[in-house]
C-alpha cells in the first residue's frame, strides 16, 4: 500500500502543501469575479445547470467587502483556529480569469503584499485561459506558488452539454496541456460525479487520463440541487435524481483506485455551505460524515489511491 500521509488511503492535499512548502499553508477564499461567460450568454451559453446566484463563493456574505478587507478577516480567523503560518489567496467564486487582464494582474499582485501571502489559487475555466492571462501567471510563478483550478466537471461531451458548461473535452485537455507548459503552476481538475450516464469506464478512463496529463491535484463534488437553478426544475420534474452517499462513495472509490498516488485529493465530496438552499440529496450538508464515510469504505474495502494504476506510465513533474 501506498504510504500516505495522516494514515489516509489517498494522497491528501496538506500533505503535497507540506511537501511544497514544508510549513503549514492554508488557502483564504475570496470573492471577487462577479460573473461568467455562460451568465453573460456568450456564445450562447446558457447558465450552468447546478450553479446558484453565488457562482460557488464559499462567503456570500463578503461580496460588498473590499478584497483587502476579506483576506484580513479570513486570514486572522484561519491563523487563530489552525495556527497557520502562511496563506494562499484562493480567487473562487464565479470565472476569475474573465476581464481585462490589466485589472486581473493588478488584482493578483496587489495580494502578493498582503503579509503571509506566498501566492494564489486562481479557480477558472478551461475555455477562458487566454495567452494574456497565461503570461501574468508565468511572471508571478517566478517569485510565488501560483495554482489553477479548473472547473472541468466531467470530460463527457454529452454530460458537459446537459450541464450546460459551454465547453466541451478537447478545450479541458488543451486548457491543461497549456498550463503544463509551465512547470510551475500547479494545476487541480474539479470533477462532478453522480451524472446521467456516468459509467464505471469513464470513472476509470477519467482517472487514467489526468494522471496521463500530469495533472497535480483533484477536487471532487457530488453533483447536488440548489435552490432557484435549472437543475431544480429537472429535479421537480423527476428529471434528474442525485445519487446517495452509498453510491457516490463507491464512484469515488473507484476513481481513487485508478488515480496516480502522486495526484493531491484537495476534496471528497461536496458540502454544501447555504443549507438553506440545498434540495437534495441531504447528505451533502454534513460536513465531516461522507468524508469519513468514504475514508471507512476505502479502508474496509482494503483499496487506496492508486491501487490499480501501480502498472500504468504516467508523467510528473
Amino acid at each position: 500500500m501506498h504510504s500516505f500521509d495522516y494514515n489516509k488511503p489517498y494522497h491528501p492535499l496538506s500533505q503535497r502543501y507540506r511537501l511544497l512548502f514544508n510549513q503549514r499553508v492554508f488557502k483564504i477564499s475570496v470573492s471577487v469575479a462577479q460573473t461568467c461567460p455562460n451568465r453573460l450568454g456568450f456564445k450562447g451559453m446558457n447558465v450552468c445547470i447546478f450553479c446558484d446566484e453565488w457562482g460557488s463563493a464559499a462567503y456570500h456574505s463578503d461580496a460588498g467587502k473590499s478584497l483587502k478587507e476579506q483576506i484580513a478577516l479570513h486570514r486572522d480567523a484561519i491563523r487563530k483556529q489552525y495556527n497557520a503560518d502562511k496563506f494562499l489567496i484562493y480567487f473562487q467564486s464565479y470565472t476569475n480569469t474573465f476581464g481585462r487582464v490589466s485589472e486581473l494582474a493588478e488584482m493578483y499582485h496587489s495580494v502578493l503584499e498582503e503579509e503571509d501571502v506566498i501566492g494564489i489559487v486562481v479557480g477558472t475555466r478551461p475555455d477562458c485561459l487566454p495567452q494574456s492571462i497565461l503570461k501574468v501567471f508565468e511572471e508571478i510563478s517566478k517569485t510565488h506558488f501560483v495554482a489553477v483550478e479548473l472547473g472541468v466537471q466531467t470530460l463527457d461531451n454529452e454530460q458537459l452539454q446537459f450541464l450546460s458548461r459551454g465547453h466541451d473535452k478537447a478545450s479541458s485537455i488543451k486548457a491543461i496541456q497549456k498550463l503544463k507548459e509551465n512547470s510551475k503552476i500547479d494545476i487541480c481538475i474539479h470533477l462532478m460525479f453522480g451524472l446521467p450516464g456516468e459509467t464505471n469506464k469513464q470513472l476509470r478512463d477519467t482517472a487514467h487520463l489526468l494522471s496521463e496529463l500530469g495533472v497535480h491535484g483533484v477536487k471532487l463534488h457530488n453533483l447536488h440541487v440548489l435552490k432557484d437553478t435549472p437543475l431544480e426544475d429537472l429535479y421537480r420534474q423527476g428529471k434528474f435524481i442525485p445519487v446517495e452517499l452509498e453510491e457516490y462513495c463507491r464512484k469515488v472509490t473507484l476513481f481513487l483506485e485508478h488515480l496516480s498516488p502522486e495526484i493531491a485529493v484537495h476534496r471528497l465530496t461536496a458540502v454544501a455551505s447555504r443549507w438553506d438552499e440545498l434540495i437534495a440529496p441531504s447528505w451533502t450538508k454534513e460536513k465531516m460524515r461522507p468524508t469519513q464515510f468514504i475514508e471507512d469504505y476505502l479502508r474496509v474495502q482494503n483499496i487506496w489511491q492508486g491501487k490499480s494504476a501501480s502498472n500504468e506510465t504516467f508523467c510528473f513533474d
